[in-house]
């Protein structure tokens, strides 16, 4: 729910901009307000679930999201389109860790790579049907957002009925769990942990969200539906590509697997920023400038110029050559992204005690999704500035800080849950 959400507006931003009176800044400030919400409330979930139980924090989460979805419909102005978006991020927040967190009480560390895996794969489910779906109901984005009020009704009561007697606990006071969030804080790991998921989330996002904008305008003018297919299949590629991750983390470490992950995003990223500068193969069409280029030191005249940009253009039209580059390298890059997700959940349950595991969880998911929410009003000044190409440029520049965070969380090797002494015991990281 949290990715589909997140991503749905993505392809109907052009629609939203009409329909609330508003400008792209805006319309990716909702972006950046759904998820600082979500992103700040995941920092307290996990640790709140450590004292009051699982069930209760998730029940709680989907009645906050269908609240959040019931109002969004009403919307009139982008004002209160966010506010909506704000309720839905806190319903989400009190959901993510928590179930992260149920996942490692449920599953061996031996097996929990693959278990991450899956979990994952439903992300890259929503990664990939939200884009899709909002393309597809641009037009009639109210009543979705109506649907999806009745489909989180529907989800709370499958978590009541699944999760009866999973996870209960007696209670505790806020004092527990401070100390409980506190005792995580001083697991080193943790901390790279969160910075690590922060920088991935940072750059996917941008990228994505941008791209959507960029995509819809002069000089691409791909439809929004056309978009959403951009977006999405990458999502569809990573509920397959998700759970082979995860066996593959279990079978080779959590250090090569994101590792290589990494390597073939930051790689597709390069080759997208050739394709936006060089959008077709064919001489002389592959030398002509990009509008959003600098033609000071151009050798032709402005008129010159001007025609061979509008053949560029008719040639873009005919062949589509602008979709399939963006769609073949979105779809690579989110397979990269999708090896590095297993192996970063499964060591968010593992460098801590049991007990600690929500508040674990909720300082990674906590950290991951404020990357997520701080990218789209962080990169667009830069975007608006520089064009796209930066954007993919400053992606690929994150790509070996990533892999070294990953390194350093991973150099140390983790203590077995049994081996792990009781609390009054623990010795934290230096």
């Amino acid at each position: 729910m949290g990715p589909f959400s997140g991503n749905l507006i993505l392809p109907m931003i052009s629609v939203l901009k009409n329909d609330l009176f508003t400008d792209v800044s805006l319309i990716m400030l909702s972006l950046t307000l759904f998820q600082v919400p979500f992103a700040l409330g995941q920092f307290f979930s996990g640790g709140l679930s450590d004292v009051y139980g699982r069930m209760k924090l998730i029940l709680a989460g989907f009645l906050l999201l269908a609240l959040g979805f019931a109002f969004t419909p009403f919307s009139t102005n982008i004002w209160f389109f966010i506010a909506t978006r704000i309720i839905q991020g806190l319903g989400l927040a009190l959901i993510s860790p928590v179930l992260i967190a149920l996942i490692g009480d449920l599953t061996e560390p031996q097996q929990r790579g693959r278990y991450m895996g899956f979990y994952s794969a439903a992300i890259q489910t929503g990664i990939a049907i939200g884009p899709y779906v909002g393309g597809a109901m641009a037009n009639q984005w109210r009543l979705l957002f109506m649907v999806m009020a009745v489909f989180s009704v529907i989800l709370t009561l499958c978590s009541w009925l699944c999760l009866r007697g999973i996870g209960v606990k007696e209670g505790g006071s806020l004092r527990d769990i401070a100390e409980n969030i506190r005792d995580t804080l001083r697991y080193r790991q943790v901390l790279i942990l969160g910075v690590t998921g922060f920088m991935v989330f940072f750059s996917y996002l941008a990228v994505i969200s941008l791209s959507s904008d960029a995509l819809s305008v002069f000089p691409y003018y791909i439809d929004p539906n056309s978009i959403g297919i951009i977006l999405s299949t990458s999502g569809v590629l990573g509920i397959f590509t998700s759970s082979l991750a995860g066996y593959l983390t279990d079978r080779f470490g959590k250090l090569k697997i994101p590792t290589i992950g990494m390597i073939i995003a930051g790689a597709a990223l390069i080759v997208m920023t050739f394709v936006t500068i060089y959008s077709e193969s064919a001489f002389p069409l592959a030398y002509i400038p990009n509008l959003l280029e600098t033609t000071n030191q151009s050798i032709l005249t402005d008129q010159a110029l001007l025609s061979l940009l509008s053949l560029q253009i008719l040639f873009r039209t005919l062949f589509g050559g602008i979709f399939w580059d963006f769609l073949i390298l979105m779809s690579i890059r989110g397979v990269g992204i999708s090896f590095v997700w297993p192996a970063l959940l499964a060591l968010s349950v593992e460098v801590v005690p049991p007990h600690s595991r929500g508040a674990s969880t909720s300082i990674f998911s906590g950290m991951r999704f404020l990357g997520y929410s701080l990218a789209p009003i962080t990169f667009t000044p830069v975007y608006l500035w520089m064009g796209l190409d930066a954007v993919f440029i400053l992606g690929a520049a994150l790509t070996p800080v990533i892999i070294a965070l990953i390194y350093l969380v991973t150099r140390k090797k983790i203590e077995k849950p049994e081996m792990i002494p009781k609390k009054r015991e623990l010795k934290p990281d230096a």
